[in-house]
């Protein structure tokens, strides 16, 4: 693995941790109901629409498959797989 690689890696890690850290924070800011893009620990896009989300980050120059994209559920929102 490339040093990029492993930087992008770590990019997408970090920005996954913050978003489960900051999900209450997220739900009171009125992101509940939306894809939300996050890229170096903050928000940087949100729609309802995840292919929206997709097209604005490429119209930002960036690669949507390096980018954390997490769908924020409501407050006691119980997830069962």
């Amino acid at each position: 693995m490339t040093s990029q690689e492993t930087q992008i890696l770590e990019n997408f890690e970090r920005d996954s941790e913050w978003f489960h850290r900051n999900i209450s924070k997220l739900q009171k800011e009125g992101f509940v109901g939306k894809f939300v893009a996050i890229k170096n620990s903050k928000p940087i896009v949100s729609n309802e629409n995840v292919d929206v989300v997709i097209k604005e980050i490429e119209k930002r120059g960036e690669n949507p498959s390096f980018t954390f994209i997490e769908f924020v559920h409501p407050e006691g929102f119980i997830l069962i797989l």
